[in-house]
């Protein structure tokens, strides 16, 4: 008789117990949950950083005098003082802008009346008035009107940029300290009495104009001998898009300070950011006392 040959059956598997399954199925919810849960923080950030409608800071209204005015018997300070006030990389990491696309030196100074004719013409083509022909310049200057021939020397010290966000700066040295302060007092009144503009310029779905909305700063921190003009630009550009302008005064030297986002860049970085360049204002050893 032959031999019969019986395999053996598998040893029984013993299954895991309820509380092991419990926390596999607990840690895969975790580890799925963590993405989700970032992109929604990410998410709601960003909302929060470009909402169109992001709220103003408010403050105390701003001085468009200093409080201690530095005088001088003769020009306290030649254009070339504000080629010290160029920052650096480290001074602009906090808005999120790394790249140095134009030094100290690129751009020949050249004078008010230069270069305002024809950002002034252009803004009036525009539709835009005559009283707040300060929104087209990049320096401080108003591009229209009396002012606008002045022989008055300008200069673009730094523009820093990295995509949409874009810092630059400018000065202006005026033959005396009063007309200096004089242009500050313009500048805060103009700002005063254009909160809006109705631009004729060509927009897609056939529309032909844009708002642009214009917004008085609160003030900031700035030394004794320091004035500061602040405010704000919205609509041209997109809803999230802004302006951000501070015109900064010691003496008979103004220095602009300007900001473009997309939305990124809040109203308070921008703020600490004009307290810095005040500060380095304030610092400048005056020529002549």
């Amino acid at each position: 008789m032959s031999e019969i040959i019986v395999e053996p059956s598998p040893a029984k598997r013993r299954g895991l117990r309820w509380w092991i399954w419990a926390l596999i199925a607990l840690a895969a919810v975790v580890v799925l949950s963590i993405p989700v849960l970032g992109m929604f923080s990410y998410i709601g950030h960003s909302l929060s950083e470009t909402s169109p409608d992001q709220p103003f800071i408010e403050g105390s209204p701003q001085q468009p005098d200093a409080t201690a005015p530095l005088t001088c018997l003769q020009r306290c300070f030649e254009l070339d003082a504000a080629t010290r006030m160029a920052v650096s990389a480290e001074d602009v990491a906090h808005l999120s802008i790394q790249d140095e696309r134009y030094g100290v030196g690129a751009f020949e100074p050249s004078t008010v009346a230069a270069v305002a004719p024809a950002a002034g013409e252009q803004w009036l083509a525009l539709g835009g008035d005559e009283e707040c022909a300060f929104l087209p310049a990049n320096a401080p200057y108003i591009a229209a009107g009396p002012g606008s021939d002045s022989a008055d020397p300008i200069s673009w010290v730094q523009t820093w940029e990295t995509g949409d966000e874009v810092v630059d700066i400018a000065a202006r040295a005026f033959p005396t300290t009063e007309e200096a302060s004089e242009f500050m007092r313009d500048l805060h009144e103009r700002v005063a009495a254009c909160p809006w503009q109705d631009l004729d310029i060509p927009t897609e779905g056939g529309l032909d104009s844009s708002l642009v909305q214009v917004t008085s700063q609160a003030a900031i921190d700035v030394p004794n001998e320091v004035a500061a003009v602040g405010w704000v630009r919205e609509g041209s550009s997109g809803p999230r898009w802004r302006s951000y302008v501070w015109d900064l005064q010691r003496a008979n030297l103004v220095v602009q300070v300007r900001v473009l986002t997309d939305g990124r860049i809040l109203e308070q970085q921008v703020a600490t950011f004009a307290e810095l360049l005040a500060g380095r204002l304030g610092d400048l050893e005056a020529a002549t006392l």
